[in-house]
């Protein structure tokens, strides 16, 4: 029974961590640069810390639309 349970949990973990990889997978870039330059002002450009959309970066504070996490300020 105990060898049952311990199969059946190291399946579940290996289900759940590769559905999480391939998640944060996605490779799509659409924007790149860590600051936009408009009239001569500089914006901060955000960024998910897992990079699930690869290089995609963002105008504005949120959340990453793939994994949920807070984007951070690229540096």
């Amino acid at each position: 029974m105990k060898k049952q349970i311990l199969t059946i949990g190291a399946v579940m973990l290996i289900v759940f961590g590769s559905a999480t990889i391939i998640g944060c997978s996605n490779t799509e870039n659409n924007e790149t640069g860590h600051t936009e330059h408009i009239e001569g002002e500089e914006h901060a450009i955000y960024q998910c810390p897992m990079k699930c959309e690869g290089e995609k970066t963002y105008a504005e504070e949120g959340s990453c639309p793939v994994c949920g996490m807070d984007l951070k300020e690229v540096e």
